[in-house]
């Protein structure tokens, strides 16, 4: 009887971890997923900003007087290198943007196929005890 006894408070014990734990897993998936939301969307703000940064760049550049470019100590030549340096600017801003997009994204989607794909139905039906799924 105390064997019986014994496992039955086992089992309990088993079960309620089992809950736990999903609730921790649960609760850490949605926190993956609110920061890489947050990742892909200063992605799109950064790709954004150097698509802008490249074309006011370009705009300086061509709007330089046309004088001679190989003189230092023309007008022409110090916003040439401004929007040299704003276009330079422009195109990381762009690469740096694209990436965190893109890894955002990715692993935002991860995190929700996994998060949809835990369960466990402590209310089964009649000839069930309880059941946990694990969908991947």
């Amino acid at each position: 009887m105390k064997k019986v006894l014994f496992l039955f408070v086992i089992g309990i014990l088993a079960i309620q971890m089992c809950g736990f734990a999903q609730i921790d897993q649960k609760a850490l998936y949605q926190k993956k997923i609110k920061s890489y939301s947050n990742m892909k969307g200063a992605g799109i703000g950064l790709t954004i900003g150097g698509v802008v940064m490249t074309a006011i760049g370009i705009g300086v550049i061509a709007g330089a007087p046309e004088d001679d470019w190989d003189t230092y100590e023309d007008e022409s030549y110090d916003q040439i290198m401004l929007g040299a340096v704003v276009t330079e600017v422009g195109v990381i801003m762009i690469g740096g943007g694209i990436t965190l997009w893109a890894i955002g994204g990715s692993k935002k989607a991860k995190y929700t196929r996994k998060l949809n794909a835990l369960s466990l139905n402590l209310n089964p039906s009649f000839k069930q005890k309880f059941s946990l799924a694990y969908r991947f």
